[in-house]
């Protein structure tokens, strides 16, 4: 029991404890030492219990982070493992890893399986004799996923086996049902009796079964394959893979196969994919064609005979099986290259939808049509150096992120010019080769809530752009974004944080994809005004033309609704107009847009301060309007009140920003026009901004711009990590130390960093004239709140306090909500954070009809936030005056 007053803890209660210090694993790595620092083969034998999971998967990573994807020569770890394995043995395992099982295993056998090779077979006072497939040896869901790699079962198998395999080759002599569900690649031999259901959804690879009693139809699902003789090819592919089941597993079964071959060779039948078999038919023979290395084929010989290290190593006695030690020793892995290893060929090297090298030029690109296929093949380079036919099924593997770089800082410090290169500076098959990375997953983070905001069609995207499908890659763009041409440009890409490519690599390049798809669209003259076919009668008013409001009103015209913006500035666009600087989006950009939706029917008027201009009243405003949408953004800034706040010289960033903006744009020249009092200059000032986020950035960019005579950027929180910290695991967005643009262009001029982190401001000091000159700064030092609190203290260090130099200071601390003119006019209720208060998902407030989205709702936010919200709300407020309409009928 628990007494009233005593806070009832329902989450992290009891901190797991996976014992992973006490792994088996713990114990093979450890063995396994000089075959990872120098590729030495060992013998390694241990008893294995059902509680030992996972076994080998640890092994498998460390040879993964030394050697790569190839990982070591065949057999260089031998391992020998005695009793009954709990489950996943042998999980994701790598290649050069063999492990045997004298015993039995559990369910999820060889779940991944990466190229290792793994044989399961009964102890010698257990034999299955010549019934292997009434005794079963394994459990369900065996070799799941697995890509590559050889397995040999003694025995019978549950169910579920070999699903979504896609490259491995595996022997059994049994499964239970719907074996080979969703298979797309590899081999399997079963010689004995299948469940229900075999093959349902299998799209690719090749199975044989044993069928003497002719009834395999009747178990198979025949939607997706097709059950034929064995070829001759076939026979001797069959030969060899019951020999090596037999060598490795010793399978009384298998013995008798092979001494009554000619005999038994017809009671075999072979399940072969429908659309496979029409694409190796109509493809085989043509320039660059090759088989997968699971295909049945000529060269394909039987053979069970070592591999020439296997030899090596019988001719030494010096490597004998180890037994385990009672206490296991952690490793500390030796980082080997990998650049000694042999290649290896993967199934997907055959496949003929590729694109070209990552040097971005132009690979070797065949068109031959054979039987109506066409046969693309682009030899792009690899990450190891090779070079080869792109794929896809391997793509994130094969290919590393290559994201469009930024211009020189030296050169894009002399204009106001989008920092970006051209997106045309990148070519098709460089961008195909990045589409490559993307993993079609089966749950795509980048695209749920911990992703993209509004649920971008991330994976349907780039699978079109891989197959050069542009146009309908558009699309699908346009059905959830109204102006990826913005998000493009300014979004930080929370998809990216979310890819779960990011998990053991770089993220795939889903933001230069974006950007590539919409400005090639405008280029190709896809991008007309297409205004509504109806029109509702319903008038709806806009306020705020920002990214938020921009959406909104994109849509409620979509929707047939007359729709008319209002905008206080002398320019549509809001933050897209003066909020973001030039240079991280070219104006010319945000007016393209905006001509195209006036073209479209949306009425937009300027100058029109709602709520402070009588010709703009609230009341009128509601009066001349079915609806009224809020989206006014939250302009008011954070301030910084500390002694010296009085003082010229200190500006908000928003204020400094927009008028560098406007002039710019006033002058219409691309330059600033020489100093009159119309923007704030750091001209050959000592700059320090106070605050960081994307608006502290973008303040460091214009200042260098100006020709500050330093920089410097002070932030009150502790320096963030290199890589992600507890509490901030993937999908969420990682917390983490960046570089951006303004940061690099300041260590490009000045040779440094510009930030400080926890830095406290305590006194702004100033001149006899009343101007800034300096800024009186303490370090501090953040602590963990006692007794498990949340959050942190935060406490000065004596003796750390300093001035810095400053004839301007730009205060870019965040915002707090929306100014209160209009929050007043309609006598809004508001949030403890002083936002318009307006149910997420509904957006309507506490005056009716009357709707609020975007940061004057949600608070400061991301321009991806912002077209989610002004999306939403657009469906509400129709929804909204429609159902007025229907109820006065």
């Amino acid at each position: 029991l628990v007494a009233d007053d005593e806070p009832v803890h329902l989450y992290n209660v009891i901190k797991q404890d996976h014992g992973l210090e006490k792994a088996l694993d713990q114990y093979l790595m450890e063995k396994a030492r000089s075959a990872i620092q120098n590729m030495q083969r060992v013998k390694i034998a241990a008893d294995i219990g059902n509680t030992d999971r996972t076994v080998g998967t640890m092994l498998s990573n460390l040879v993964s982070k030394n050697y790569g994807e190839r990982g070591l020569p065949e057999n260089t770890i031998k391992i020998r493992l005695t009793g009954s394995a709990g489950q996943s043995l042998g999980a994701f395992l790598a290649p050069g890893i063999h492990i045997d099982v004298v015993g039995d295993t559990n369910d999820y056998l060889g779940k991944g399986l990466s190229g290792g090779t793994i044989a399961v077979f009964p102890d010698e006072h257990f034999s299955l004799k010549t019934k292997a497939n009434e005794q079963q040896i394994t459990g369900n869901v065996c070799f799941y996923g697995a890509t590559r790699g050889e397995a040999y079962v003694r025995g019978v198998a549950g169910e579920r086996f070999c699903v979504r395999n896609s490259g491995a080759i595996v022997v059994v002599e049994g499964i239970g049902d719907h074996g080979c569900e969703y298979m797309t690649g590899g081999r399997v031999t079963v010689l004995g009796d299948i469940g229900r259901n075999f093959g349902a959804g299998m799209s690719g690879g090749i199975a044989f079964i044993y069928n003497p009693n002719k009834t395999l139809e009747a178990k198979c699902n025949m939607e997706l394959i097709s059950l034929d003789e064995l070829a001759p090819e076939d026979v001797n592919t069959l030969r060899r893979d019951v020999e090596k089941h037999a060598a490795l597993t010793g399978s009384v079964f298998a013995n008798y196969l092979l001494d009554n071959f000619a005999a038994e060779i017809g009671n075999f039948t072979k399940i072969y994919p429908m659309d496979l078999k029409k694409v190796i038919e109509a493809t085989k023979g043509t320039p660059g064609f090759r088989y997968p290395n699971w295909f049945p084929q000529d060269h394909l010989l039987p053979t069970v005979s070592d591999s020439p290290v296997d030899q090596a190593a019988k001719s030494t006695n010096k490597v004998l099986y180890q037994q385990p030690h009672v206490q296991n020793a952690p490793l500390v892995p030796s980082q080997v290259s990998s650049g000694t290893i042999g290649s290896v060929k993967d199934i997907e090297d055959v496949s003929g939808d590729g694109c070209g090298p990552s040097g971005d030029n132009k690979g070797l690109k065949i068109n031959e049509t054979a039987a109506g296929v066409t046969n693309y093949q682009d030899f792009v380079t690899r990450r190891d150096g090779t070079q080869g036919p792109i794929n896809k099924l391997r793509g994130f593997i094969e290919y590393e992120r290559n994201s469009e770089p930024y211009r020189l800082p030296t050169d894009r410090l002399q204009d106001w010019g989008e920092i970006n290169l051209p997106s045309t500076a990148r070519s098709d098959i460089e961008r195909k080769r990045q589409a490559a990375r993307c993993m079609d997953c089966g749950t795509p983070f980048c695209q749920t809530h911990t992703g993209c905001p509004i649920n971008n069609l991330i994976p349907e995207f780039n699978e079109l752009i891989f197959r050069d499908q542009w146009k309908q890659a558009l699309g699908r763009l346009l059905k959830t974004n109204n102006f990826p041409e913005f998000t493009g440009r300014v979004c930080p890409a929370p998809c990216e944080g979310a890819c779960v490519a990011g998990l053991i690599d770089q993220p795939v390049t889903i933001k230069n994809m974006e950007y590539a798809i919409i400005d090639r669209a405008f280029r190709e003259g896809w991008i007309v005004p297409r205004p509504p076919t109806f029109r509702s009668g319903k008038s709806i008013a806009v306020v705020g033309s920002g990214p938020a409001g921009l959406a909104c009103a994109d849509q409620l015209n979509k929707f047939g609704h007359t729709v008319t913006v209002y905008e206080r500035d002398d320019r549509i666009g809001g933050l897209l107009m003066y909020g973001i600087p030039n240079m991280k989006l070219d104006k010319r950009t945000v007016q393209r847009r905006v001509d195209l939706m006036a073209a479209e029917g949306i009425k937009f008027l300027t100058n029109a301060n709602v709520g402070i201009d009588p010709n703009f009243s609230v009341q009128s405003l509601k009066a001349r309007n079915d609806a009224v949408v809020l989206s006014v953004g939250a302009t008011k800034p954070r301030d910084l009140p500390v002694p010296g706040r009085q003082f010229k010289g200190i500006h908000f960033a928003m204020e400094f920003l927009s008028k560098n903006t406007k002039t710019l744009l006033d002058d219409g020249n691309g330059k600033l026009r020489r100093w009159d009092g119309s923007y704030v200059t750091a001209q050959g000032k000592n700059v320090v901004v106070i605050g960081g986020g994307d608006t502290g950035c973008d303040a460091i960019g214009t200042s260098m711009r100006h020709g500050c005579k330093s920089l410097v950027n002070l932030e009150l929180l502790p320096l963030p990590p290199n890589e992600r910290g507890v509490g901030n695991e993937w999908p969420q967005w990682p917390r983490i130390l960046r570089v951006d643009y303004g940061h690099a262009e300041v260590k490009a001029i000045f040779g440094n960093d510009p930030r400080e982190y926890s830095v406290l401001t305590e006194e702004f000091l100033g001149d006899a004239e009343g101007n800034v000159v300096g800024i009186r700064v303490v370090l501090v030092e953040w602590k963990p709140k006692p007794n498990g609190q949340p959050g942190f203290d935060m406490k000065k260090i004596p003796g750390s306090e300093k001035i810095i130099p400053a004839d301007l200071v730009i205060l870019s601390m965040g915002f707090l909500g929306p100014e209160p003119n209009i929050v007043k006019g309609f006598d809004l209720e508001v949030d403890a954070r002083s936002n318009i208060k307006a149910p997420y998902g509904k957006y309507n407030t506490s005056y009716e009809g009357v709707f609020a989205c975007g940061d004057c709702r949600r608070g400061q936010s991301l321009v991806v936030w912002a077209i989610n919200e002004g999306r939403g709300a657009a469906e509400n407020v129709s929804e909204y005056v429609l159902s007025k309409n229907a109820a006065s009928l």
